[in-house]
């Protein structure tokens, strides 16, 4: 497992398990209009660390695709591939940007250092930095969008969605929370199974979360909470943008597909098809980090995948 101990960046400590290593961040300020955490809303004073390939990033990826906040906050895009020493970096090459912000890292454990210089943990996008400060605000992602979609209103151009409405935040909060423990990590507790119990128990976990989403889509709702995007739609759409290419063929989440779920494909498809979002979709990225690095999962013999949800019996092409 790749993290930092006592500010010093290690590549060899024994591997945790899939869900452990995307736990909650460790930097946990937040951005705020009046800037009564310190950390006051301003234009170009702030700069995303990202991935394109992890979906927790693709979250913040897309929240500054709707918030329209592209001249507000930078970006900065790191390699697809963790390095086999560094872990994720900003590597010269067409897969990933500079580093942006104005310190020239190389690798992103030297922003986790200049912050915290005894810091202990993972080193994880996204991150938000401070340029006035020269510091990790926060790398939580969940907490990262709702700064997005609040603190920058006074800037964005006019007509901006607000995609974390008052009136419902109990309703989004509650079904978000079950987005991360039923889907965002469920996938990874499928990958991450260890016997058959275990796999079973994961598999029964997500496609009943899934089978039930199917569910909540059947009354014509355009999106989760009816007609207007949220930030629960975007907790969905980063893991579901993935399934099908990543998640029911590596991770053995085979039970069925994206596709077998008409009306949750279509949702996925209506949050693609905003303004902005097809920009944030890239697979090429998702294909090399997922195929092609730490997180191909090894076959586990004694491990039986769940067979795929198909009925022979019913004509469903007219032949």
């Amino acid at each position: 497992m790749k993290l930092m101990i006592d500010g010093i960046w290690k590549g060899d400590v024994a591997q945790a398990s899939a869900v452990d290593m995307i736990n909650a961040g460790a930097f946990r300020h937040r951005v705020t209009p009046d800037g009564s955490s310190d950390y006051a809303a301003a234009p170009d004073r702030y700069h995303l660390f990202v991935s394109y390939a992890c979906p927790f990033s693709h979250r913040v990826i897309t929240t500054r695709a709707l918030k329209r906040l592209e001249h507000i906050v930078g970006m900065s895009v790191l390699h697809p591939q963790w390095d086999t020493s560094d872990g994720w970096v900003f590597a010269a090459t067409n897969w990933s940007t500079p580093d942006g912000s104005g310190c020239g890292f190389l690798r992103l454990h030297e922003a986790f250092s200049a912050s915290r210089r005894d810091y202990t943990g993972k080193v994880t996008v996204p991150v938000i930095w401070d340029r006035l400060s020269r510091r990790i605000v926060n790398n939580e992602s969940g907490e990262i969008v709702q700064m997005l979609n609040g603190a920058f209103d006074e800037f964005c151009p006019s007509g901006v969605i607000d995609l974390y409405p008052t009136v419902l935040r109990p309703q989004i909060d509650g079904l978000g929370a079950e987005i991360e423990a039923n889907l965002a990590k469920a996938v990874y507790r499928v990958a991450g199974a260890v016997d058959q119990e275990q796999y079973d128990l994961a598999t029964a976990n997500l496609f009943g979360f899934l089978d039930d989403l199917e569910v909540r889509l059947r009354d014509g709702r355009r999106f989760l909470f009816g007609g207007q995007v949220t930030t629960a739609d975007i907790l969905v759409f980063a893991t579901l943008v993935r399934f099908d290419a990543v998640y029911n063929p590596l991770f053995r989440a085979t039970r069925k597909r994206l596709v077998d779920y008409p009306l949750t494909s279509r949702l996925v498809f209506r949050i693609y098809s905003l303004p902005g979002v097809a920009d944030t979709v890239r697979l090429d990225h998702i294909l090399m980090h997922y195929y092609d690095g730490d997180w191909a999962v090894a076959a586990r013999r004694g491990i039986v995948p769940d067979p795929p949800t198909i009925d022979f019996r019913v004509d469903r092409f007219g032949a």
